[in-house]
């Protein structure tokens, strides 16, 4: 079985911890002050302000303090996962993914990010890093063969560094 992703559970600790929501049509969005028209959510935003999230390097480093040692990429997914995180280039994935594996075109979830990658002139792993994990399995209780293959190779080399 391939791994597709950290457990619902893991995500949800890890949205919780980042402990915030980043949508780029709301970045630094401000209620209207009295008197004021009212504005649409992210009209008072421009790119190259000062973002007022924490950045994904930030709570990198945050979770290293905290033993847990992941990729901005990977972090960036799990909050995507969350819907802690929202960009246009993953709204945009997010849509057209959608489109292409509905009843309408049925193209496989390989098939669907091989095409957006080409329609969208980025790589794959761009397509990959900003759609949400699909499934959401980890630590099963009946491993799959590799699964605990590599679980016993991960002990021994712990073993041997114990030594």
């Amino acid at each position: 079985m391939l791994y597709q992703g950290p457990t619902k559970e893991y995500v949800d600790y890890i949205c919780k911890l980042y402990d915030d929501v980043y949508d780029d049509r709301i970045e630094n969005c401000k209620p209207p002050a009295a008197g004021e028209e009212s504005r649409e959510l992210g009209a008072d935003w421009r790119p190259g302000q000062v973002a007022e999230h924490k950045s994904l390097i930030v709570f990198q480093d945050e979770l290293v303090a905290m033993g847990i040692k992941l990729s901005s990429s990977k972090i960036r997914k799990i909050l995507i996962t969350g819907g802690c995180w929202s960009t246009e280039r993953s709204r945009e994935i997010g849509k057209l993914y959608k489109r292409y594996t509905s009843h309408k075109y049925r193209l496989t979830a390989d098939q669907a990010s091989k095409r957006i990658a080409d329609e969208l002139d980025v790589s794959l792993v761009t397509v990959n890093i900003n759609l949400p994990y699909r499934n959401v399995v980890y630590n099963l209780e009946n491993k799959s063969k590799n699964a605990v293959r590599c679980a016993r190779y991960k002990e021994r080399k712990k073993q041997r560094l114990n030594e």
